[in-house]
């Protein structure tokens, strides 16, 4: 069966490939309280520094275009806003592919980041044939492993790794294909 094509849609969001014109939304995200602290090897400088950023991972979208060998990230737009609000990123961990997520601090706390996580995740199974989906959060980051739980991932384990450029204590969780749950909004 052929995966369901981008761009993909919720009862909320709009889940599609980044466009270079995303440049200025992802540079003020990048810069946002929330994401300087958890997120600060993703934090732009500049416009400039954004543009390559974004054509950095658009390229990934044919070369390789597999989240087992290199980054494929979604941008996350808010259908009624029309506005970038996040991103949700596949990218290889081992011999795993793990998922990360982002979303605007005024946009928190809605159920988005869910809704985004089950949609990408639903559609990179399919995609690219995954067995297993994995995510990595630190292990103080309560919001984070609430939204994993709510969108089907299962804890593992927790365990020192380098993570956003620090050796610090984390948890791992896992999702596989039958897990993934329908969000109902």
């Amino acid at each position: 069966m052929a995966p369901n094509p981008l761009p993909i849609e919720t009862a909320s969001l709009l889940l599609r490939h980044f466009d270079l014109k995303d440049a200025p939304a992802a540079l003020l995200l990048s810069n946002e309280e929330t994401s300087r602290a958890g997120l600060p090897s993703q934090v732009y400088r500049d416009h400039g520094h954004a543009v390559s950023a974004l054509a950095f991972l658009m390229r990934h979208y044919s070369t390789p275009g597999n989240p087992r060998h290199g980054p494929y990230v979604l941008a996350v737009e808010h259908r009624s806003h029309g506005v970038l609000i996040g991103h949700v990123r596949f990218s290889p961990l081992g011999e795993e592919v793990e998922i990360g997520f982002s979303i605007a601090q005024d946009y928190q706390g809605q159920g988005l980041a869910t809704e985004a996580i089950v949609a990408a995740s639903r559609w990179a199974f399919e995609a690219f044939e995954l067995d297993t989906i994995v995510a990595v959060t630190s292990a103080v980051n309560t919001a984070s492993k609430r939204t994993l739980a709510r969108a089907g991932f299962v804890h593992e384990r927790d365990e020192s790794m380098n993570f956003q450029g620090t050796v610090q204590d984390v948890s791992v969780y896992a999702l596989s294909p039958g897990a993934v749950h329908e969000i109902d909004r």
